[in-house]
């Protein structure tokens, strides 16, 4: 119940900081239009948003391996 719990939290805490970075890039959209990496990935490096990316992206990540993994009981 707790491996849950520390799962669902970090996943729900990664989407939040995702949706908000997504918002705050939204704001304040980009001058540029680079088409490989796209408009939004553009605004987030232009707003100086790429370390909470990377931030929010590991939550999400670790909680959902978390949530996913299995125990190692006999």
């Amino acid at each position: 119940m707790k491996r849950i719990l520390q799962g669902g939290f970090l996943t729900l805490s990664g989407v939040i900081g995702i949706v908000g970075i997504v918002i705050a890039a939204m704001q304040n959209p980009s001058t540029q239009w680079i088409t490989p990496p796209g408009r939004m990935i553009i605004s987030i490096l232009e707003n100086g948003l790429l370390v909470p990316v990377i931030l929010a992206l590991v939550l999400f990540v670790y909680g959902l391996y978390t949530l996913l993994k299995k125990d190692k009981q006999c």
